[in-house]
């Protein structure tokens, strides 16, 4: 039988809580005649869901008490025959840490793709990879050779001409090869691990008004045509958002890779300087870039912050990528976009708020439609349009009115694709019905004053 002394602190609280309570079971049954079930039933209310020592939690229903009772009765009615014993046979040899170490290296490999629940190498997978090493004469970690680790657990029998199977199962393993955030951490990273880790959640609703501006680039959905050229491109979106109402302040709207650090500063400049927002009074606004997009200059940066005397504040996200372990490839960096979870909700709403435009592309190639044919990547020239096709013909009618507007003549023509200044109008319509919004329950947004001006004519004359 163990002993108290010699078994880990939980089982030691376990112990001693249910043999404190069988020991009043026994009192209550002789003295007031009580029934077994109603006082087990009476424990088991008291003490089912109570924390143990090391974090542990007693599962006490009074079906499992009373299997327990009989048990603590056989064992002699001491704390001690309460202890389960989870001793393992002699002849399994527990895995030495070096190999349990090499285990969690292996199954936290990258490997390249996942399917759509990210799942890394498996057990069996990492089993064979240890078995190939085992059989070639390889030095494991904490094993050794085969021949070596044979000898030590088996003195007394001769050294066999063929190497035996790995000795341990997939089962065990699958056990050593660690938590799911390990996991996803060094196949996937930071990002995949999140949902298996304890997060902070961050509450916006205790942001001052024009404390927190947050800015973001998004590749929109739908293709324009150029004036100037008459070709199909695609479109970048640059916003910048007051976190605590979700405002758009101001935006930028350019061809894809046209977007530079300048366009960016202007854009904070005119935001900035919008009715109604600016920066916070006696307290710092804070202005969030993510790191690896398009981001506010040095300079700029420099100027912003003293010319504010502290008033405002830049910040800029980390960065994923680099050299996750020794001897693996460097991974491509980007941007980190930790706490821009309000404006990454926008950019997602901001497709389907665009969704009646024509030019619709979808969220990647896959999803293009077949009849728009704007920059096939499968094609030996990408940028030009598949002849045939929506984008084509667009591209022929914009550049026949461009010949036209050239020889003094105007052709009215009725384009099947938006070109990038009604685009842009349609952005600015989305932005003001997005701003307009009712619901916001942040600090600061909670009170709308009217006034009469006329009999039962109300209209608004300040927000606050």
């Amino acid at each position: 039988m163990a002993t108290l002394s010699k078994t880990s602190s939980w089982q030691r609280d376990r112990a001693t809580r249910l043999h404190e309570a069988y020991l009043m079971i026994e009192r209550s049954m002789q003295l007031e005649n009580a029934a077994l079930v109603k006082s087990l039933q009476s424990v088991s209310a008291q003490l089912d869901g109570t924390s143990l020592a090391g974090g542990h939690i007693l599962r006490a229903s009074w079906r499992t008490l009373r299997t327990l009772y009989y048990v603590w009765v056989k064992g002699g009615k001491v704390a001690t025959a309460l202890i389960t014993d989870y001793a393992s046979p002699q002849h399994i040899k527990r895995l030495p840490d070096e190999t349990v170490a090499e285990i969690k290296r292996l199954a936290t490999t990258k490997t390249g793709g996942r399917d759509k629940h990210q799942n890394g190498i498996e057990a069996p997978a990492i089993r064979q990879k240890l078995q190939e090493r085992w059989w070639k004469g390889e030095a494991l970690p904490g094993l050794g050779t085969w021949q070596e680790w044979f000898a030590l657990t088996y003195p007394a029998l001769a050294l066999p001409c063929n190497p035996p199977e790995f000795p341990w199962c997939d089962k065990t393993i699958r056990r050593k090869m660690g938590p799911k955030a390990l996991l996803r951490m060094g196949a996937l990273g930071h990002a995949a691990a999140l949902k298996h880790m304890p997060t902070m959640k961050r509450d916006y609703s205790k942001l001052r008004k024009c404390e927190l501006y947050t800015l973001d680039d998004v590749k929109l959905d739908l293709v324009a045509l150029c004036e100037l050229t008459g070709k199909v491109i695609d479109m970048t979106l640059y916003v910048l958002m007051e976190v605590a109402s979700r405002s758009i302040v101001s935006f930028t709207l350019k061809p894809k890779n046209a977007i530079r650090a300048e366009d960016v500063d202007e854009m904070l400049a005119h935001g900035l300087q919008t009715d109604g927002f600016g920066i916070g009074v006696d307290y710092p606004t804070h202005i969030w870039f993510e790191r690896g997009t398009i981001a506010c200059s040095e300079a700029a940066q420099r100027v912003l912050e003293a010319g504010s005397e502290g008033g405002i504040i830049i910040h800029r996200t980390s960065m994923d990528g680099g050299v996750s372990w020794i001897g693996c490839a460097a991974d491509k960096a980007s941007g980190h976009s930790a706490g821009k979870a309000a404006i990454e909700s926008f950019n997602r709403n901001l497709h389907r708020y665009l969704l009646h435009l024509p030019g619709q592309r979808g969220n990647n190639y896959g999803n293009m439609p077949a009849n728009l044919g704007a920059g096939d990547p499968m094609a030996k020239d990408a940028s030009k349009s598949e002849r045939g096709t929506l984008a084509a013909e667009a591209e022929k009618l914009a550049q026949f009115a461009l010949t036209a507007a050239l020889l003094g003549q105007k052709a009215d023509l009725k384009l099947p694709l938006l070109t990038i200044s009604q685009l842009q109008q349609e952005v600015r319509i989305v932005m003001q019905l997005h701003n307009n919004r009712r619901g916001h329950s942040f600090q600061g947004f909670h009170h709308e004053s009217e006034a009469e001006v006329a009999p039962g004519v109300w209209h608004i004359v300040s927000t606050r």
